[in-house]
């Protein structure tokens, strides 16, 4: 007969769950967390606790949900939910050490400090390296001292007198409401918090770091540095203002000095992990992409879920070319941290096209009735690694009548992120009027980093050696270019050196300035006074050019230029069109 209900009831329980919404099946415990966590993030509290609630009704021994409930409870000051909900979480999970926390939190602001106390140093006892543990047993600490040192009621005061009510510090409330805020990426209104509790604390070491990082991350690097300063002033060595300087050194693009500075205090702090984690970010900025996985690999050691150090893995593993790979760790990081939009950001970007096919066309308008010259190409390059790109190309030229085909290979090298080079050789079988072999080379030096209104500025140099059929002309071309307008303009000079194997030599410059018009569309003009080698003679020219460039999505560019040449003999004018696609 039980056997006959339980298949009855069976029955009914499918038929209801078929008839179900396809819209509700979707609305996983799994799918409510994570949209909860991102609503808690956003600070929509009450979004956040709705959607927590939901998943709990699913699934009421969730203790990844109960903590986050509190958490929530706490941003609506609910302290009666709060430690509802972590009370729960720890009797599904006694070892929990974020609904610890969280209790915690809640008894420092219910003014119950000893019990705060007692429950925040066993999480940082537990976790040395959770920062927000220590940071709540020293608030904990500074409210019983500052409770402490405050005046006594005399004993002769009459028992009938009620004692005025003491307002509890309100310095630990505006540094966890700013913390929330900054990690919220509201830096205006954290910043405006740490200020107030500045105020009120001028010589609070950690009020002092903590505005240092916010004003850091909104770009007013000075600024941040001298909040740094202050709190060492008042603190000579305290660990969180030497790595905030570490981080304000990456932020500017000091790489060198970063460097310095983070193995100053790995120096005498060789497990901690922050340092080791920037250790991996500066060492992942000098393409030391051994050294990289091997500081995030040591943070894993020390905090087996430290979704920071994954995501420096994943970052390492990405510029090394393993794109795969990156996302398994982008993925780890992301189960850790739901809702992470720096995470997902990672995740949403396409895997890297490693092909690259350009074709282009000329054709030359020549006076005098000389008829036109065409002049095409196309080119095909493999990216080998991050590094390392190969590529071929062929150029069909025709001139008075005459074709020449030409073939040439080329290899491309990132020695570091600042210094590159390549090597190319071209030949011609049957050439009539271009070389019959060329080899060149070349390299680019970064001097100046990129900044916010200025850089990067390289200096670069160019080399080839061509063979005619009747002379040689050996050419070399050093040049400068840089970028302003937070490098939406470059402007380059190139000067121009030629010499034939007689001794004939020619010089000459070329200007050229390019334009980010949008994102998507680039403009490009110049002028030019320089020799062009033409059938192994240096003629002289000179050429006003210009053009555009139309990413119409993000593999295909279309380009067009358009040029003048006036040369001794007759000018001539160019128009050329080509695409370059990326798979």
């Amino acid at each position: 007969m039980r056997r006959g209900r339980r298949l009855s009831f069976a029955a009914c329980l499918i038929l209801a769950v078929a008839a179900a919404p396809s819209a509700s099946l979707a609305q996983t415990v799994d799918d409510l967390y994570a949209s909860a966590v991102k609503a808690r993030q956003a600070q929509h509290f009450d979004e956040a606790a709705d959607l927590l609630r939901r998943a709990l009704t699913l699934k009421s021994d969730n203790a990844d949900a109960l903590v986050q409930l509190g958490f929530t409870e706490l941003g609506r000051n609910d302290l009666t939910a709060a430690r509802d909900a972590f009370s729960k979480a720890l009797a599904v999970a006694p070892a929990y050490r974020d609904a610890s926390f969280g209790m915690a939190e809640v008894e420092f602001r219910s003014g119950n400090l000893d019990t705060a106390l007692l429950l925040a140093e066993q999480v940082a006892q537990a976790d040395p390296t959770n920062a927000d543990a220590a940071a709540l047993v020293e608030n904990i600490h500074k409210s019983k001292q500052a409770a402490a040192s405050k005046p006594k009621a005399a004993a002769t005061a009459p028992a009938a007198v009620k004692k005025p009510h003491r307002r509890p510090d309100p310095v630990p409330g505006l540094m966890e409401e700013g913390r929330r805020l900054r990690q919220a990426g509201k830096l205006p209104e954290a910043e405006a918090v740490y200020r107030r509790a500045l105020k009120l604390a001028p010589k609070d070491t950690d009020i002092l770091v903590a505005l240092g990082l916010v004003v850091g991350t909104s770009q007013r690097f000075d600024e941040a540095g001298q909040f740094f300063d202050r709190a060492l002033a008042i603190k000579p060595g305290l660990l969180d203002a030497r790595l905030g300087k570490v981080r304000l050194a990456i932020w500017q693009g000091d790489t060198p000095h970063a460097r310095v500075l983070v193995e100053g205090v790995l120096a005498t702090s060789p497990d901690n992990v922050e340092a080791l984690d920037l250790d991996g970010k500066i060492a992942l900025l000098e393409a030391d992409y051994t050294r990289a996985e091997q500081s995030f690999q040591r943070v894993l050691a020390l905090e087996p879920k430290n979704a920071e150090a994954l995501v420096g893995i994943g970052d390492v593993r990405r510029a090394a070319g393993d794109d795969e790979a990156a996302r398994q760790a982008y993925h780890q990081a992301l189960a850790i941290e739901p809702g992470s939009a720096d995470i997902e950001q990672r995740l949403s970007v396409p895997p890297p096209r490693k092909w690259r096919l350009d074709l282009g066309s000329e054709v030359s308008d020549l006076t005098n009735g000389l008829g036109d010259w065409t002049d095409s190409s196309a080119g095909l390059a493999y990216r080998l690694s991050p590094r390392t790109t190969i590529s071929g190309h062929t150029r069909l030229a025709t001139r008075f009548g005459r074709t020449d085909f030409q073939m040439e290979g080329r290899i491309d090298r990132a020695f570091t992120p600042v210094f590159s080079a390549y090597a190319l050789a071209a030949v011609t079988p049957d050439a009539d009027f271009l070389a019959r072999y060329s080899i060149g080379a070349g390299a680019s030096w970064q001097v100046v980093a990129p900044a916010k209104a200025f850089g990067p500025l390289s200096l670069n140099i160019d080399a080839r050696y061509d063979d005619f059929a009747d002379t040689s002309v050996t050419s070399i071309q050093p040049w400068i270019q840089g970028y302003v307008l937070d490098g939406r303009l470059g402007l380059s000079a190139r000067w121009v050196h030629a010499q034939d194997d007689i001794g004939t030599r020619a010089d000459g410059y070329v200007l050229r300035a390019d334009l980010a018009v949008t994102p998507r569309f680039n403009v490009f003009a110049g002028y030019a006074d320089a020799p062009e080698i033409d059938d192994g003679a240096l003629v002289p020219t000179r050429t006003v050019f210009g053009g555009f460039s139309f990413d119409v999505s993000d593999p295909l560019t279309l380009r067009a230029s358009i040029a003048h040449e006036e040369r001794p003999t007759f000018d001539r004018n160019i128009f050329g069109l080509g695409l370059t696609a990326r798979f």
